[in-house]
Parts: C-alpha cells; sequence; structure tokens
C-alpha cells in the first residue's frame, strides 16, 4: 500500500447498546479515554470521554479521567479524537446516513457517529457498535466483526455516507459484496471510469476490502481527476 494512506489502527470493541437516546456501556461500567472534542462551532476541548457508538444522542465527559461528569450532546460536536491506553488513535465524526432511492435521488437520513478509516477523495468509515473489529493499515486487512460492523463510504468533503457492507462473523461467503461495493462507487465516483472499470473486476474479501478499495481508488488516480475538474470550475469563473 502506497505510504501516502493516511491510516490510525481502528480496534473496535464490544458495546452493549442500551437505546439511541442514551450513552451505552461497556461492560456495565463506562469506560473514558482521552479525548478532544471538536464542537460545530470550532469550539475545542479537552479532557476523557467515552467511545460514541452510532446512535448517541449524548455523550459522556470528564475534565479529568475521575473528574465530574458531563453529558454532552452530539448535535453540538462535529467530531472526537481518541487515544486510549495502549496509544491507539481514533477520529469519530458525525455524518449523515443517507440512502439512494433510485430515481426520487439521495434522501438523506439523520447524523450518525462513525470512525473515520480513509479520507482522501473518498471516505471510508466504520460502525463501532459491535466486537473485535481491527483494520491494521501496515499490512491492509482486517480481522475479527461481528454482528453488525458496517462498512460505509462516501466522499472527502461531503457530510454524508453510504451503507457499504456488513462484516459479519456469521457469514462466511461474500454475499452481495461486489454488487454493493459497484452499486455504490458507481453513484460516487462517476467521474473516474478506470477506478470504476477496476471495481467491476475485482473479486473482493471480507477481510481485505477495505485495503483493496483504496488501493484500486488510488491506483485510478481519482483525486487527479478532481483536481482538474476543480480548476476548469474555477477558471470559468474567472472569466
Amino acid at each position: 500500500m502506497k505510504k501516502s494512506i493516511a491510516l490510525v489502527t481502528l480496534i473496535i470493541l464490544l458495546v452493549s447498546c442500551k437505546s439511541a437516546s442514551s450513552s451505552t456501556s461497556f461492560l456495565g461500567s463506562v469506560k473514558y479515554n482521552q479525548a478532544v472534542l471538536t464542537f460545530e462551532d470550532g469550539t475545542v476541548k479537552k479532557g476523557f470521554a467515552e467511545m460514541v457508538d452510532m446512535p448517541f444522542a449524548k455523550i459522556k465527559f470528564r475534565p479529568t479521567e475521575k473528574g465530574d461528569t458531563e453529558m454532552i450532546l452530539s448535535d453540538e460536536l462535529k467530531k472526537v479524537d481518541y487515544i486510549d491506553k495502549e496509544g491507539n488513535k481514533y477520529e469519530a465524526v458525525r455524518l449523515y446516513f443517507n440512502k439512494d432511492k433510485g430515481e426520487k435521488g439521495i434522501k438523506k437520513g439523520e447524523k450518525v457517529w462513525v470512525y473515520l478509516l480513509y479520507n482522501n477523495g473518498m471516505k471510508l468509515a466504520s460502525s463501532r457498535s459491535a466486537s473485535t473489529f481491527r483494520y491494521n493499515p501496515s499490512n491492509g486487512t482486517s480481522t475479527g466483526s461481528g454482528g453488525s460492523t458496517m462498512v460505509f463510504i462516501g466522499k472527502e468533503n461531503e457530510d454524508g455516507i453510504f451503507y457499504l457492507y456488513s462484516l459479519e462473523d456469521q457469514i462466511s461467503i461474500n454475499t452481495g459484496m461486489d454488487k454493493a461495493v459497484e452499486k455504490n462507487c458507481e453513484l460516487l465516483f462517476k467521474n473516474c471510469p478506470k477506478f470504476l472499470e477496476a471495481i467491476k473486476a475485482e473479486n473482493f474479501k471480507k477481510n481485505t476490502l477495505i485495503n483493496r478499495l483504496i488501493e484500486l481508488y488510488e491506483a485510478s488516480d481519482c483525486n487527479k481527476i478532481i483536481k482538474v475538474e476543480k480548476k476548469k470550475k474555477t477558471s470559468s469563473k474567472k472569466k
């Protein structure tokens, strides 16, 4: 994989979800990691916070690890950067969960918390609401997963994502994976035919899905196409 791929190891730990409007607990008690909260208005707050899950409407925050707990509304936050005790880094962001309705167009859903895996032209993210999913950027493979470890896809500078595939341990066969990847990539990257051709020719596997998508995207030079289009738009406006 190219060294230019800026990724951090993502470890997704088992979480038991109480409800979409309340925080969840890890084996009965909340674990706090060092965190930097970035609010929608640009304000930054440093301290310790629980790891967010997709439906969280609020998250628990402490100015110090053993300090008083404060509940912060997710609607006020843009992202949370975590560092756990092992030094692993995580970037959680809130994005719209979009759905392609075909001729009816794109339906923008509610905002959800997801963890960024890759964000360079193409955006890849994962849910956290399950198991021991681990993506290792050093060798481009993922291991573990669970009942609802979901992967999402979108564009770097857009605030929405689309559901791509669920990496379930129970599913040994990659049922529908190739079609799901092809459909979403055709929706998002029509301006990069080389990438779409590579997608159609690929036989994706669960444990290398993320890595192969990144490799194929970068090998297709899709970002160069985006830059050329932006220059053309800028020059036409000047005229």
